[in-house]
């Protein structure tokens, strides 16, 4: 907590004009005294006294917020006092994160009148800017003296208030291998793996691609085969963020994890169990690894881990990137993105 208040009212001046006080009551006009005694008095106390009301107060936030970029929101922000007094009129006021703008600024400040043991509700207009976590740098608390002669700020700790997720982009789908020579069959879903052989029947008007070519050849006789589009029990969506050499995070950084945000939303569409992976580490030396499931928590779980990627995380060593990739089989469909195969 800072007080902040003119350079004449600081307490060695003030005793001073307390003194002169004294003398004047004894020797000259009572009531000329009464007003600078008083006036040094109040100077004297209310720092004390604003600093006693600052504890019986403090700052709390309300849900958390989920954008996408553009998205527009009002948030509130509650100021509980708990004082005996009212503490008159309250500003609040802090520095937003990159990621949103209030009213087209990056400051935000807004004025209330707090009366005794009162919870006041504080509106934050927000826009959405673009992908990351929403906080404010700390907010800032001013109480003032009903004289308006001293402030006292106080900043209040602000845990983010909410995530802006990435947009939505359309991703790469592989193409499934030829049947035919020069045919190409290009696959419209990520989440449905190419047709597989099943069986062999006599032909019988199939399509073309459904010809066995290798048997016609061997045997003369026209056979097609029974295919059928499957499906893999488990997705893991792997997010290559590293340059070729492994050494930094590549410049496609946000077209990636767009691109993997929309592969997600698909496989939550289509109720599949889905895990993400992704070579980099936290500050705090925490990997972003979520394992393979489904429903609407697991869905904000793998939106919040990436809007929570940043350009400051550390790369991981390709090397150990890949070892951890190289876990998942069987069952589990791996999906690259970024990397060799972008």
């Amino acid at each position: 907590m800072q007080l902040v208040s003119p350079r004449y009212l600081e307490s060695g001046y003030m005793w001073l004009l307390f003194v002169v006080g004294v003398f004047t009551a004894l020797y000259g006009n009572v009531f000329l005294a009464s007003v600078i005694i008083g006036f040094s008095l109040y100077a004297l106390i209310m720092p004390e006294l604003l600093f006693r009301l600052a504890e019986y107060v403090h700052v709390e936030v309300t849900d958390e917020l989920k954008l996408f970029p553009n998205d527009e929101e009002t948030y509130t922000i509650k100021l509980v006092s708990t004082a005996p007094v009212p503490l008159g009129v309250v500003r609040l006021s802090g520095y937003l994160h990159p990621t949103v703008e209030s009213e087209e600024h990056a400051f935000w400040r807004q004025e209330n009148y707090v009366g005794r043991e009162a919870v006041v509700a504080y509106t934050l207009p927000l826009k959405a800017i673009r992908r990351g976590p929403i906080r404010m740098e700390a907010i800032g608390m001013e109480i003032r003296d009903p004289l308006r002669m001293f402030s006292l700020y106080k900043e209040d700790p602000l845990d983010r208030i909410g995530y802006v997720f990435p947009e939505f982009l359309p991703y790469p789908i592989p193409k499934r291998p030829p049947t035919l020579p020069g045919e190409e069959m290009v696959r419209h879903s990520a989440y449905r793996d190419p047709e597989t052989f099943q069986s062999v029947a006599p032909y019988h008007g199939q399509p073309m691609r459904q010809l066995y070519w290798s048997a016609y050849a061997k045997t003369g006789e026209l056979l097609a085969r029974t295919e059928q589009p499957v499906q893999a029990n488990e997705y893991v969506v792997v997010l290559d963020l590293l340059t070729k050499d492994g050494r930094a995070l590549t410049h496609q950084m946000e077209r990636l994890i767009s691109q993997a945000a929309a592969l997600c939303r698909d496989f939550e569409k289509e109720n599949a169990s889905y895990g993400l992976i992704v070579p980099t580490l936290t500050k705090e030396g925490i990997t972003y690894d979520l394992a393979p499931g489904s429903g609407e928590t697991h869905f904000r779980k793998v939106m919040t881990t990436l809007a929570c990627l940043s350009e400051r995380d550390f790369p991981l060593a390709r090397s150990l990137f890949e070892r951890k990739v190289a876990k998942y089989g069987g069952s589990q469909s791996i999906l690259r993105l970024g990397g060799d195969g972008r």
